[in-house]
Parts: C-alpha cells; structure tokens; sequence
C-alpha cells in the first residue's frame, strides 16, 4: 500500500506542475500579444493629476485645445502676458527665437566672449590674445624675466642706495658671459662675497643680483627681437620657395623651354637647402633665451644662499 500511495503522491504533483506551466506560458503569450497590439510611436496617456518635476521649460511647444501640436494653419494661442513681436522683426529672427508656439528666449551671444544671457555657459570665456606669427620657437615667448622667477632673498630695493664701483660692474661683466660657465660664475660671486663685510653683504648682493638681472633682461631682449627676424625671414624663403616650386611644375608641364626647366630646377634645390640649413638651426638660436633664464636663475640663487 505504502507504495501505491507514493504513486498517486507524484501523480498529484505532477498534474499541479503541468497546470501551473501552461498557466504562465498562456501568460506571457497574451502579455505579449498585447505589448505588439500596442503603438510604441505614440506617448503613453499621463495619468490625471501627474505633475511633472523640476522648472517648466522655456522654448517647449504649445499645445492646441484639442491636444494636437500647432501647425502654420493652426497655430497655438501666445501664452498670457506675451507681447507680439514689433513691426519689421519677424516671430522666428535671431534675436528672439522660439518654437512654434513656444516661448521666446532671448538669443545668447557667441561662445567665446561676453554674452547677454545667463544661459550661455560659456559667458566667462574670453578670446585669447593674438599672437606673433613671427615667434618661430616652440618655447612660449616671455618678453621679461621677472624677480620672482629667478630671486628668493630680500627685496630689490635694499640695494638701490649702493653705488656700483668698478669691481662689482668687472664681476657682473664677467658673470653673465655665456662663454663662461655656470660653475665658474657662481664661484665669481661666492669669492666677491666674502670679501664684504656682513653689515654691507646684503646691500651688495642684492645691488649685485639687481643690476645683473637688468643686463640679462637687456641682452634678451635684443636676442628676442633678432629671432623674430629669423622667423620672418624664414617665412619669406618659404613662400618664395612655393612661388619657385609652383613656377618649375607649370614649365614642366608645358615642357617647352628645358633650359628655364633646368634653371628654376637649380633655384628651388638651393633654396630648399638654404630653408631646411636655417630651419635646423632653429633649434639652438631658439635655446639662446633658455640659457640667459638659467643663468639668472643661477646667479639668484647663489646670492640669495650667500645672503
């Protein structure tokens, strides 16, 4: 009996799986007759007394009465409170734009530069300054070496009372020279201070730094100035160089005259050579100015250690 009973057991469990299969699966095939019946192009209904969160938008369309979008030949009604738009300015001008139907804006201004409108979010921004088309160096151009750069001791002005005597301006001469080395300039200095007395040390290291860093800013100057020039004549020759290279590719086309071919073949070879000799020397003239700036900097900090 124990196993009869067992038999009909899993016979009942087995009938209420097999209901409960065929129930989901009918389920899910009229879930889904439904979900392809349905027109997902069309906006789902609002239920009645949804509002929906966060600030009304400006420039959405109105709505017509009967729940349709306003068309050129059933505009919405202007919403309360708004003016028409004037005699001679036309409802979708630049100055005030709008959806049909919607809500004028008023128009910002360029992205780059100030704007009328808190809407433009890039109103902070502001065109950057035109540069020099001369500076041919891909080191950024910095007219002057300020103090603060190059100068961590006492301020300038403690040494403007102090005469420069002959020693000092010989040292400072010597100093600067790029043909002597760094090392050797530092030992200069180091040597001249010690011969100072403390009461005075700081006075005369600090004239000696000021009037070092006024020579170095003159002779960078001048420097600066030249490899704008260097600059400008490279562009001359590479705009002569495509006026020749252009002149040879027309002759040879027209292939008429071979000694004009072969001239203008002759100029544009030398003045290839001449651009690409110039351009790579670019490199080193372009390090003329690093060099006076690490000069600075090392003088500023020998004197600055010493004081």
């Amino acid at each position: 009996m124990i196993p009869n009973q067992r038999n009909l057991v899993s016979l009942g469990f087995g009938s209420l799986l097999g209901t409960a299969v065929v129930a989901a699966a009918l389920t899910l095939s009229v879930g889904s007759v439904s979900a392809q019946d349905r027109d997902e192009s069309q906006p789902r209904a609002i239920p009645e007394g949804f509002v929906l969160p966060g600030p009304a938008p400006t420039n959405a369309p109105n709505v017509n009465a009967d729940g349709t979008l306003p068309t050129p030949e059933n505009p919405a009604a202007s919403p309360a409170g708004e003016e028409e738009p004037a005699d001679g300015q036309a409802a979708g001008s630049a100055s005030a734009p709008s959806s049909m139907g919607g809500t004028n804006v008023a128009a910002p201004e360029t992205v780059v530069g100030p704007a009328s409108s808190t809407s433009n979010p890039m109103a902070f921004a502001s065109r950057p300054e035109e540069g020099t088309t001369n500076w041919p160096c891909v080191q950024r151009k910095v007219e002057t070496i300020q103090p603060a750069q190059v100068w961590a001791g006492p301020p300038l002005d403690t040494g403007k009372d102090v005469a420069l005597t002959p020693d000092m301006r010989s040292l400072i001469d010597r100093a600067i020279a790029r043909r002597i080395s760094g090392e050797e300039a530092q030992q200069m200095v180091r040597d001249f201070l010690a011969d100072i007395p403390d009461d005075r040390k700081e006075a005369v290291g600090t004239a000696l730094f000021a009037e070092m860093l006024r020579r170095l800013n003159a002779e960078r100057t001048q420097i600066l100035a030249g490899i704008e020039r260097y600059g400008s004549k490279q562009k001359a020759l590479a705009a002569a160089l495509r006026k020749k290279t252009a002149e040879l590719e027309r002759l040879q086309r027209e292939a008429k005259d071979i000694t004009a071919i072969n001239d203008m073949r002759e100029q544009v070879v030398w003045d290839t050579r001449i651009f690409d000799e110039r351009r790579h020397s670019l490199t080193y003239v372009c390090e003329v100015p690093v060099l006076i700036e690490q000069r600075a900097f090392a003088l500023g900090r020998e004197i600055g250690q010493i004081l």
